[in-house]
C-alpha cells in the first residue's frame, strides 16, 4: 500500500479525541475496536498502543494497560542489549538498587520459547512477568524469589500466562521474600517441585502442575498458599515416586493450604503417584482445607 493512502487512512481513522467530554467519535472507535480485535495485539503491544493516543486507548479493550499497568515502567524480553532473560532481569534489579524509580516494573516475554541461563532465575524486588500466554511463552527452567528480597506491606511478585517448564529443581522457589501471585499458568516435568514455598504467602489461580518430580506444590514452614479457579489442576506428579511427596504437601504444622470454594482438595489433586494427591510429608501435619474466602 502506498504512502499516500496510509495517509488518507489515517486522516480519516485518527482524530482527536478526548473520552469523557461527550465529543467522542463514536463511529471511528467502533472501527478500531474491530480492527484490534482481529489483529490481536499482545500485552505489550496494547500498553504502547494506548499510550499513543485517547482513540487507540478508548477502543482497547478495558483492563489491561488501564489500572494494572497505568504508571508503570516496562520492558520486554527478548531484548537487544540482552542476551537472555537472565541478563536482562540482573540488570533490572541493579537499577532498582541504583534508584527503584528507573527499575521495570513490569517484563513483557514475547511468544517463544526462552532458556534460563542458570539454575534460577532470581527475582529480588516488586516485579510483575507477563507471557503471551501459557501455550506462546514457554521459559525452560524455573524462579526463585528470597534471601535478597525484602517483604513489603502492599508488594508482591506476579508471574502470569507462561508455562515453565523443565526446572532443574522447582519451578518456582519463594523463601523469605516477598509474597507471589501467579495466573494462568502451567508448571510441568520440574526436576523439583512445581511450586515450593517457605516463610511466605502466594496465591495461584489457574495454574496447572503437571509431572513434577516431586510434589506438584508444597506449602513449607510458615507459608500460606491460596488456590482458586476452575482450571487450577494438579496431576500426575510425584513422578519419581518418593513416599512423603504429594501433590498437595504441608510438611510443617504452620504450613497452609487452602482452596477456594467450590475447589476441594479432592476435585484439584488427582492422579498423582500411586493416589498421593495430598497429604504431610517429612512427619508433619499441616493444613489442607476449602475455605469461603480467603
Amino acid at each position: 500500500m502506498s504512502a499516500q493512502r496510509f495517509q488518507y487512512l489515517s486522516d480519516r481513522l485518527i482524530v482527536e479525541c478526548h473520552p469523557g467530554d461527550g465529543q467522542e467519535p463514536l463511529h471511528l472507535i467502533k472501527w478500531w475496536k474491530r480492527i484490534f480485535a482481529l489483529v490481536g495485539p499482545t500485552h505489550s503491544e496494547r500498553v504502547r498502543l494506548r499510550l499513543l493516543c485517547n482513540m487507540f486507548n478508548a477502543s482497547l479493550p478495558p483492563g489491561l494497560g488501564t489500572g494494572e499497568y497505568k504508571g508503570c515502567v516496562y520492558t520486554e524480553c527478548p531484548h537487544p542489549n540482552h542476551p537472555s532473560l537472565g541478563s536482562l532481569l540482573r540488570r533490572c534489579y541493579e537499577l532498582y538498587l541504583e534508584d527503584p524509580t528507573r527499575a521495570p516494573t513490569v517484563i513483557f516475554i514475547k511468544e517463544g520459547d526462552h532458556e534460563v541461563d542458570e539454575d534460577y532465575l532470581n527475582i529480588y524486588y516488586p516485579l510483575k512477568i507477563v507471557g503471551a500466554g501459557r501455550d506462546k511463552t514457554i521459559i525452560h527452567g524455573g524462579f526463585e524469589m528470597g534471601f535478597r528480597g525484602t517483604k513489603e506491606e502492599g508488594k508482591n511478585v506476579v508471574l502470569k500466562d507462561i508455562t515453565i517448564t523443565g526446572a532443574n529443581g522447582d519451578g518456582l522457589r519463594a523463601i523469605n521474600g516477598l509474597s507471589f501471585l501467579c495466573k494462568d499458568m502451567t508448571f510441568t516435568q520440574c526436576g523439583g517441585c512445581g511450586v515450593f514455598a517457605t516463610n511466605t504467602k502466594g496465591r495461584l489461580i489457574n495454574c496447572v502442575f503437571t509431572q513434577c518430580e516431586l510434589s506438584g506444590i508444597i506449602s513449607g514452614s510458615n507459608a500460606l498458599i491460596e488456590l482458586e479457579g476452575s482450571q487450577t489442576k494438579v496431576d500426575g506428579n510425584v513422578a519419581n515416586g518418593k513416599s512423603n511427596h504429594y501433590g498437595l504437601n504441608t510438611y510443617s504444622t504452620s504450613s497452609i493450604i487452602h482452596l477456594l470454594f467450590p475447589l476441594t482438595k479432592e476435585s484439584v489433586s488427582t492422579n498423582n503417584h500411586e493416589g498421593r494427591n495430598y497429604g504431610y510429608g517429612y512427619g508433619g501435619n499441616g493444613t489442607i482445607t476449602t475455605v469461603n474466602s480467603f
